[in-house]
């Protein structure tokens, strides 16, 4: 049974790659999450990880400190128990792809209805990678 263990490396925390994802990336969008994702080539010199994400949780949307933990734990629970819908895809391709997940709603969301949304997404990021990755998405870095 493989590990359901959440990995640092699986966080995307370079300022660079982030700048990157949302400049280049795609926005698919299964309300109250946004995903903007970015098909790269894996990096030689880190460990390979099939997908790298951040989530996104704005003040503006959601004022209290409280509901933003509560939503961003609920939102990184459901990518970590649903992953597997895009990283067989991700490692045949050989392909890492970045996402941020971005919420659009002005109030909370329980833990069904944001996993059944992040399995959408997930399965149409992945879907998305199938056809002709080399034409799609993949850049040089």
């Amino acid at each position: 049974m493989e590990s359901l263990r959440l990995y640092k490396t699986e966080k995307l925390c370079s300022k660079i790659e982030i700048d990157k994802l949302y400049r280049e990336g795609t926005s698919v969008i299964a309300y109250p999450l946004r995903a903007v994702f970015l098909v790269v080539p894996p990096r030689p010199d880190k460990r390979q990880v099939p997908a790298r994400f951040l989530i996104s949780i704005p003040k503006k949307r959601i004022r209290h400190a409280v509901d933003r933990v509560t939503l961003r734990r609920r939102t990184r629970e459901s990518f970590r128990l649903n992953r597997h819908l895009l990283y067989p895809t991700a490692t045949s391709h050989n392909v890492t792809v970045l996402i941020g997940f971005n919420w659009l709603a002005q109030r909370s969301y329980d833990y069904a209805a944001i996993e059944r949304r992040m399995q959408e997404l997930l399965t149409r990021i992945a879907q998305s990678i199938t056809p002709s990755p080399a034409s799609n998405h993949v850049t040089e870095p």
